[in-house]
């Protein structure tokens, strides 16, 4: 039974896992295919940490939307150091219904589909696995 309850675990994990990361590969596929391209100025990293307690850090680009509103977004993560400074113009992508996240076109290049999906795929394939396994340890 503790390896049902092992296996049972670890394919709800792995299934949760893959639910966000699809969610994710589904954001940033909207935003390279339909996004508005525009540019921005850095004007500041955010620093944070991973779960592992790495560096993070996130660049806050300001921009003007097409209908000339100006906001303020934040790029994919850079592990170490950031490629970018403060007042570094960039270019960018961002959906009108959700201006603030967008993608760093020359930075964020980690931030495709292809990337998103291939994980996404693979742990779901692990979550499979694993539910696979609590089912045949009850047989």
């Amino acid at each position: 039974m503790g390896e049902f309850i092992v296996g049972a675990l670890l394919g709800v994990v792995f299934a949760g896992a893959t639910v966000a990361m699809g969610r994710d590969a589904w954001r940033v596929h909207g935003v390279r295919r339909r996004g508005i391209r525009t540019t921005g100025i850095v004007v500041g990293i955010r620093e944070s940490t991973d779960g592992d307690g790495d560096a993070q850090l996130y660049p806050q680009v300001h921009y003007a939307l097409a209908d000339g509103r100006e906001v303020m977004g934040e790029g994919g993560a850079h592990a170490m150091r950031s490629p970018l400074s403060e007042g570094d113009r960039v270019e960018l992508l961002y959906r009108p219904e959700d201006p603030e996240r967008i993608i760093l076109i020359a930075y964020d290049r980690h931030m495709n589909i292809w990337v998103y999906g291939g994980v996404s795929l693979f742990l779901g394939a692990m979550a499979l696995f694993w539910a696979l396994s609590a089912i045949v340890s009850l047989l």
